[in-house]
């Protein structure tokens, strides 16, 4: 058999395994619903639920939050020490801080609700070679977080002029 007739023979199966339901199935599978009288409703529960339908994520993320404020103290303090080399760049929020170190390598350490460890994204890009290299690594203290960022910038200036 020719690989064509074979594909003809499958597509040709295929469509008669797919028949469409008889009418009083399809009747009974789909049920009217009042989409706008739905999402009133949903609206409604929200509202009365105050904090949100998940107030453990919230919770996980207000922990997470607290456990990650000695990196964003650490990254403020190495800020302040970079403050006068223009191409590394800081941006910090809650829950995560980025780096960009020049042109080349961009590095962001989070740490969110339901996470038990701090993750670290790597990403070295090399136009010259055409290539980028992207690592996550994993750490389970602060102190081990700080050191890295700060290799990471130590590295950097050592290769600046």
């Amino acid at each position: 058999m020719r690989l064509l007739d074979f594909i003809r023979q499958r597509r040709s199966q295929r469509r008669l395994a797919l028949q469409p339901a008889p009418a009083e199935v399809t009747e009974v599978l789909v049920p009217e619903r009042d989409i706008p009288a739905l999402l009133r409703q949903e609206i409604a529960a929200a509202r009365q639920a105050g904090q949100g339908r998940w107030p453990s994520v919230t919770q996980a993320h207000r922990e997470a939050a607290h456990l990650f404020k000695p990196i964003l103290e650490a990254v403020q303090h190495l800020a302040q020490a970079l403050a006068g080399h223009e191409h590394i760049t800081v941006t910090m929020r809650a829950n995560d801080v980025a780096l960009a170190l020049g042109q080349e390598r961009r590095i962001s350490a989070s740490r969110y609700g339901g996470q038990r460890n701090f993750t670290v994204e790597d990403a070295i890009d090399c136009p010259d070679l055409g290539a980028s290299v992207e690592r996550t690594y994993v750490f389970q203290t602060p102190d081990e977080v700080i050191t890295f960022l700060i290799r990471a910038c130590a590295e950097f200036l050592a290769q600046q002029p």
